[in-house]
């Protein structure tokens, strides 16, 4: 069977107007069909094995036999069909029968994506960018404009950013009904209909036209999705024209094989912690290329609260972010409150956030009858977080990865001590044993003796508290950040 990856012979792509065959006459040939009529790639033949549609059209293309192969046997085809195993099938067939060379075929995902980058260039060629372009800066926010961290991080830059007389920032999107504030509201683009671009191509093509009509452009990254896919895609195309800069939150290494297929065409990389700077080096990414910033939070410079400090009283303890089983390890945190409890140790536990595993967590929560003591609180307004970790006296996190978690910095920014599993770029802000504790990741019961132990020493609480806020708050100002990225903007990374 020749199920090997095949290449087709020639250019790494193709060229306008070179003849295409298809082979498979449905759906996925009619969703190429007029992508690759726009980009002018030219289709000579549509074949199908299946007789009852030959002389049939699709497009007003003639649906023929296989047959037709000998005919044009040095014409690049495309097996439009999606099973893999029928694919192979097809390709030996082709071969044996008809005598269809295979370094000729191009992959279905290949052909789609080559006729988005003609789209492109057709467009790119009719239009003259001179310096007096208008230069924009866009941040990608594709998932949405939810209440993530990354989408939180990106309105409130924007606005320090449009503050500051950046009147060309504009924030790409998904359609939705979100929570933006008047200022935002003229840059925030809803241009993803997901309902409308279901497939990568298009999807790709979406970002592409938009990104197009910008040039040049500099762009924001935050996760390795479909945005930056279509960025590094643009600057192959137009290379002087787009820059595009990296935001490393994440500290994952199926983060990191991600980014790397983009990194070549990445002109900058900031990175979240010094871990992940660090990584990237290893990874081959040069030094000057990155640069390392701490995301901002309400910080307070003077921390005014109060602490549990009656040993009477049950410890409060806090964790704020997404319910969820994967990288958040929520699984474990049942663990953790099944060890408190069985130690006898009095406490008091909200859990603000939401995501898939809420709902079994507050089933077994409440099968134990622990719900008189573990809270789920839901998710926050931004303006409310503070609030939040102020009454707490123990921040938590079980995860088993973190970039740099801004939960943890707003934990500690409000004096709760952090009692966290030790991810990327915790040992910034974390001296264990002196303003919080670290322990490996996984290590519930490790979690559970460190709060046990800040119970029964409750002295330690307000020490560690103030330490905590006092190690977090010189370098996670607003105005620190803002200042770095206007100076970033603003140098030969971005086009002012």
């Amino acid at each position: 069977m020749m199920n090997d990856v095949i290449t087709k012979k020639g250019s790494d792509m193709l060229c306008a107007d070179q003849d295409i065959i298809l082979y498979g006459s449905g759906r996925r040939c009619a969703r190429i069909l007029p992508l690759l009529l726009r980009a002018g790639i030219s289709v000579k033949a549509i074949i199908d094995s299946g007789q009852a549609k030959w002389g049939t059209r699709i497009n007003n293309i003639e649906i023929q036999a296989p047959s037709i192969l000998r005919k044009y046997s040095n014409t690049t085809l495309c097996i439009t069909v999606a099973d893999e195993t029928e694919q192979g099938q097809i390709r030996d067939a082709l071969w044996h029968v008809y005598g269809f060379d295979p370094a000729y075929e191009i992959r279905y995902e290949d052909l789609a994506l080559e006729a988005v980058m003609w789209v492109q260039k057709v467009k790119i060629g009719q239009t003259n960018y001179t310096k007096s372009s208008r230069d924009y800066i866009v941040f990608d926010c594709i998932s949405g404009l939810g209440l993530g961290g990354i989408e939180e991080w990106t309105k409130g830059l924007c606005t320090e950013l449009i503050k500051k007389g950046f009147d060309n920032v504009h924030i790409f999107t998904a359609a939705g009904k979100y929570q933006i504030e008047d200022m935002l509201v003229p840059v925030v683009d809803q241009v993803l209909d997901k309902d409308l671009y279901q497939f990568r191509e298009d999807i790709l093509g979406c970002i592409l036209d938009y990104l197009t009509d910008l040039l040049p452009v500099t762009v924001i990254t935050g996760k390795p999705e479909y945005f930056i896919e279509a960025a590094d895609l643009l600057k192959q195309i137009a290379p002087d024209l787009v820059r595009i800069i990296s935001v490393m939150h994440g500290g994952e290494e199926h983060l990191y094989k991600l980014y790397d297929k983009y990194a070549a065409r990445t002109d900058f990389f900031v990175a979240v912690s010094e871990d992940i700077k660090r990584d990237l080096i290893a990874r081959g990414v040069p030094e000057e290329k990155i640069a390392t910033i701490t995301c901002p939070v309400v910080c307070e410079e003077k921390l005014e609260r109060v602490y549990t400090t009656d040993i009477c009283q049950p410890v409060r303890i806090g964790y704020a972010g997404r319910i969820v089983v994967t990288q958040k390890r929520m699984d474990l945190m049942l663990k953790v409150i099944e060890t408190l409890e069985a130690r006898g140790v009095p406490y008091i536990f909200e859990i603000a956030g939401d995501g898939s595993y809420k709902a079994e967590m507050e089933k077994k929560v409440t099968a134990n009858k622990w719900d008189g003591h573990v809270h789920f609180v839901g998710m926050m307004e931004r303006a409310h977080i503070p609030e939040f970790w102020r009454r707490q006296d123990i921040s938590v996190n079980i995860a088993d990865a973190e970039g740099r978690s801004i939960s943890q910095l707003e934990a500690m920014a409000n004096g709760a001590v952090p009692v966290v599993t030790c991810t990327s770029g915790t040992r910034e802000d974390i001296c264990d044993g002196r303003n919080g504790y670290l322990v490996e990741i996984g290590d519930y019961a490790k979690i559970a003796d460190r709060i046990a132990y800040l119970a029964e020493h409750r002295e330690l609480l307000t020490e560690f508290g103030q330490n905590a806020h006092n190690a977090v708050c010189p370098k996670c100002q607003k105005e620190i950040h803002t200042k770095f990225w206007e100076e970033l903007l603003r140098s030969g990374y971005g086009y002012h």
